[in-house]
């Protein structure tokens, strides 16, 4: 497939008759003049007119593992390259498409202001055999474009010698280091969700990564970092907040004007939240960061906001609340494919009982439930709901199972042949974990009714 990218102006076609270049799995033509800045994640090619003070930047960036959907992909990497860089609308524009001999390419053209004047981004990212690769191309005039056009239509890309497999939440992670104690990567991965992005009717758009799940909306960007679980030797810190705020910020960022949110004293439900100006090592763009730390049954979830300014920081966030309702964007739409599989979960728990009038041991009341399904792409489902409550020693017991039909849309489960026979339908939504999802279904009609389900296989 020679003709992978379809550039939104027309003009001649020119045929290349130097050598090609090679970076990845990508072999292509590079005009004369043109300088390159090669990196291990991708090679460009710069070339500006210092009379008419014009630039232009193709990127060809590494080939990644596909989420095995193209359109999917470059979502994807319109959020990753060109929104968080502020180089096009946080909605991608509709995608020309064009598919051959295994590859499909998705291509779309926005607009952006750079020093006060209007300029143009490119992508196209393209999809097969189980990898995806992307093209940028940034330009404050049109006067490159048949440069642009030479090098395009000269890019051939290497199947790989056997498909990539697809990201799954058994495989390892890529592209890792270990800093202070904690494993960082900025690989993307669709952990299993085949509908890996969610676009929020207020505007914010969500992706899953290793590490965290990518927030996006205008000039924000929100890191949705997965759960720390807090063990004896953080504990034993008593500065639980600073040592997170620590290990997740200064390997990335030089900080400097840390401000940190006053509680007004001793407090029970303590607010752990930080401000500071931030400048990013890997790229030299400064920043307001926002770190919001919230804990729970040992575990903490940590939100890292980056805001071009205070005051849009301020305006966006006004209240420590409306920061700590960005967790509800970890979401993401449910289809048969992925949800086909066994999903199990279990829990317990236990009281000690004392009388309230002598004082003495009265016995223990406890519960412990389990749950497991099975959905099938036919339209079936299975499960089975196991569990024991009451007094030790007197408890009761049930065993319930049911079988029956299926039917799966993106927020919706509709199972039939459920309690008494009836129909059940459910609120449905994945959370991205580390190294995989959580399922969570809730009972339309009875909302107390819910399942939060790992699963198996």
């Amino acid at each position: 497939m020679k003709k992978y990218i379809i550039i939104l102006v027309g003009f001649i076609t020119i045929t290349a008759t130097a050598q090609p270049t090679h970076f990845d799995i990508a072999s292509y033509t590079v005009p004369k003049g043109w300088t390159a800045e090669i990196k291990d994640f991708a090679a460009s090619y710069v070339k500006t007119n210092n009379i008419t003070k014009s630039w232009c930047r193709v990127s060809i960036y590494k080939s990644v593992q596909s989420s095995g959907n193209a359109l999917t992909d470059f979502n994807n990497e319109w959020n990753a390259l060109i929104v968080k860089s502020n180089w096009g609308p946080a909605t991608p524009p509709q995608p020309e498409t064009e598919t051959e001999d295994g590859w499909t390419s998705h291509s779309a053209a926005g607009t952006f202001t750079f020093e006060g004047k209007p300029a143009y981004s490119l992508l196209s990212t393209i999809t097969g055999y189980g990898v995806e690769l992307s093209v940028v191309v940034l330009m404050n005039s049109t006067e490159y474009m048949k440069d642009i056009e030479q090098l395009l239509h000269s890019l051939d890309l290497k199947k790989p010698a056997q498909p990539v497999v697809q990201n799954l939440p058994s495989q390892p992670v890529t592209q890792a280091s270990v800093q202070n104690g904690f494993v960082v990567t900025n690989t993307p991965g669709n952990h299993g969700i085949i509908t890996a992005t969610t676009n929020f009717d207020d505007g914010w758009v969500a992706q899953p990564f290793a590490d965290y799940v990518r927030v996006t909306k205008n000039q924000f960007t929100v890191l949705l970092h997965y759960g720390i679980e807090i063990t004896d030797e953080l504990r034993s810190s008593n500065q639980l907040e600073a040592v997170l705020f620590d290990r997740f910020i200064l390997p990335r960022y030089n900080v400097s004007n840390i401000r940190k949110f006053d509680n007004g004293g001793p407090c029970y439900f303590c607010v752990h939240f930080f401000e500071a100006d931030a400048l990013e090592k890997s790229t030299g763009k400064r920043y307001h960061l926002g770190f919001r730390i919230i804990t729970n049954n040992g575990i903490s979830k940590c939100i890292e906001i980056l805001s071009p300014s205070q005051a849009a920081f301020h305006q966006e966030f006004p209240t420590p609340e409306k920061v700590e309702s960005l967790l509800n964007y970890n979401k993401f739409a449910v289809t048969v494919n992925d949800l086909a599989g066994d999903w199990d979960s279990s829990t317990g728990a236990y009281a000690q009982m004392y009388s309230t009038t002598t004082g003495q041991y009265a016995g223990m009341n406890a519960s412990s439930s389990a749950d497991a399904f099975t959905f099938n792409t036919n339209g079936t489902y299975s499960s089975n709901h196991k569990g024991a409550f009451g007094m030790v020693g007197s408890m009761k017991f049930y065993d319930q199972k049911y079988l029956g039909a299926l039917t799966v849309s993106p927020w919706e489960i509709v199972m039939t042949k459920r309690f008494d026979g009836k129909t059940s339908t459910f609120w449905a939504q994945y959370e991205a974990v580390r190294g995989g999802r959580v399922l969570h279904l809730t009972d339309k009609e009875y909302s107390g009714s819910q399942f939060h389900l790992v699963r198996k296989n």
